[in-house]
């Protein structure tokens, strides 16, 4: 069974391979003489960078979902949205040395999101009657802010 992907799709994926070379080296070919040819170097692969972009972008409409739907404290989610989406914008450029900065921000803006999820599921009165509770939006956007801290433990793992 084949795998069918998009023309945009395979156009995106070969613009994303050719942004990974970074740089160019000289290879001697025989004793005196050097050939120059192409050899990627990219600390962070184009597949891997794509994934975390993707995610990114995810993660940034339903942080700013729930903060619309919800209408929890306005600063920490508007603060969430906008360092997850300045990731976004880091990890599009394409740039080898803004991948680090970018999964270090978006490492440190899902860990804050999550510790305050968290509190909020803490600090949030339960309610018997009724069913999920209002416990429910915080804890689920604590599950989604722990996956989302995983996609920028890996993106990081990847590059060492």
């Amino acid at each position: 069974m084949a795998l069918y992907m998009s023309p945009a799709a395979l156009l995106l994926e070969r613009l994303l391979l050719q942004a990974s070379i970074r740089s160019w080296k000289a290879v001697p070919l025989l004793a005196g003489a050097a050939q120059v040819e192409a050899v990627a170097q990219a600390y962070v692969e184009a597949s891997t960078s794509y994934a975390v972009l993707q995610q990114s972008i995810a993660y940034a409409l339903v942080l700013g979902g729930e903060g619309i739907y919800t209408r929890p404290e306005v600063k920490p989610v508007a603060g969430g949205v906008a360092a997850t989406a300045l990731v976004c914008g880091l990890v599009a450029l394409n740039n080898d040395a803004l991948f680090t900065p970018a999964f270090v921000v978006g490492l440190l803006a899902s860990g804050a999101m999550l510790a305050y999820n968290i509190k909020r599921t803490i600090d949030t009165k339960q309610d018997e009657s009724d069913w999920p509770g209002p416990k429910a939006w915080p804890a689920t956007m604590s599950l989604i802010s722990f996956f989302a801290l995983n996609v920028f433990i890996q993106a990081i793992k990847s590059e060492l």
